[in-house]
């Protein structure tokens, strides 16, 4: 049976219908949307952490997200999904009605508090002197650009925890898991290749990390990610799209 698509005739019935990607579908020009994200070595390799960083990434509410890290993202619906979003009420347009994603979907998905301070990262200024401070190392500058670091970086410095390690390297090396997790799965930029050094000043007490309401900031981001994918020139789109296709 042949798909039929049910626009309405008046188009200026439906606000920033010339900027939206249902114009595409409109005008036969649609695209597949190619969710940004990069691989990180920790998520293949969660049996080979020390039971310590381990139980650093329970307490601070990061342990979870690893295990669905490996979801294989569908692209296909990923489209689906942002053709059907609307920026006037944050909400996908179905055929059952209007719904959207919220707060508690983020709880019961990936696990993250809801309650807490909010994730206000730091933007301005050189921020690689963190590293040296809370990772205990620096990247080479052909690693650096801005106050971005690359994953790679990461993934070889820190694949493996010395057998020796005291607990100052111990809370390092789940620093860095944590930045890996923030830049690679639940908040992803458009440079999937790299990660912001911004949230790095958040981890500085992991005793404290459970205190900011990191549920907030994955929704927000992601509603950002939406707006923005719903853009007619759009092929792209970045953000926890583990937690769109897993509220599907």
């Amino acid at each position: 049976m042949a798909f039929v698509c049910h626009l309405s005739i008046d188009m200026s019935l439906l606000r920033l219908q010339d900027k939206h990607i249902m114009k595409a579908i409109w005008e036969e020009t649609e695209r597949v949307f190619r969710p940004r994200r990069h691989a990180i070595w920790i998520a293949k390799h969660v049996d080979k952490f020390n039971q310590i960083v381990r139980n650093i990434l329970e307490t601070t509410g990061f342990s979870h997200i690893l295990k669905v890290s490996n979801m294989e993202i569908n692209h296909l619906l990923v489209t689906a999904l942002v053709k059907r979003w609307r920026i006037k009420t944050y909400t996908f347009h179905l055929p059952l009605g209007k719904t959207t994603i919220t707060l508690e979907d983020v709880a019961l998905q990936l696990r993250l508090p809801i309650e807490g301070h909010a994730v206000t990262g730091i933007s301005g200024g050189p921020l690689t002197f963190f590293c040296q401070q809370l990772l205990g190392d620096v990247p080479p500058e052909n690693n650096i650009r801005g106050n971005k670091i690359k994953f790679s970086w990461l993934n070889n410095t820190f694949r493996q925890l010395p057998h020796e390690a005291t607990n100052e390297v111990i809370q390092q090396y789940a620093r860095t898991y944590m930045l890996m997790i923030i830049g690679s799965i639940i908040m992803p930029d458009t440079f999937a290749s790299m990660v912001h050094l911004m949230y790095l000043p958040l981890l500085v007490d992991l005793q404290n990390v459970s205190n900011y309401s990191w549920a907030s900031a994955v929704l927000s981001c992601l509603y950002r990610a939406l707006n923005h994918g719903t853009r007619v020139d759009q092929d792209n789109i970045r953000r926890c799209m583990i937690l769109l296709q897993c509220w599907e």
